[in-house]
């Protein structure tokens, strides 16, 4: 589609013709956002687990799913486990003869682990006994 341009007042500005643009369109976007941290002073690592399952119908236009969490653990001296789940469905919302949009729908999934080992813990429980 060609864009039309006028001369308004001997001063050039692009103003396109109403009607000329047509609007934005977007494929679906899908964040998962997971922060696992743990600061302890067990010797054993973390158990640190996080499932992220994304579906997403066709040529998906003009949706999104957001999802963010963490899980913290700070002080003892037992092991640590920690499990995450997370599950999105995404359908868009333009038929796909409609959208110029055909590629496969936007995945950002962010993984942060942290285990840090505190031998400081090992004094305070023993001074706590």
């Amino acid at each position: 589609m060609m864009n039309r341009f006028y001369l308004l007042w001997g001063v050039p500005l692009l103003l396109p013709l109403v009607g000329a643009v047509s609007p934005a369109i977007a494929q679906c976007v899908v964040a998962d956002v997971a922060v696992q941290t743990a600061v302890t002073g067990s010797r054993q690592p973390t158990e640190q687990i996080n499932e992220v399952d994304i579906e997403a119908e066709g040529a998906c236009v003009g949706n999104t799913s957001v999802s963010t969490s963490r899980q913290v653990q700070v002080g003892g001296t037992g092991q640590v486990r920690q499990t995450r789940q997370s599950r999105h469905r995404i359908r868009g919302q333009a038929s796909e003869s409609a959208s110029p949009v055909t590629g496969p729908t936007v995945a950002v999934p962010v993984e942060v682990q942290v285990d840090v080992y505190n031998p400081a813990e090992q004094l305070r429980r023993q001074r706590s006994q």
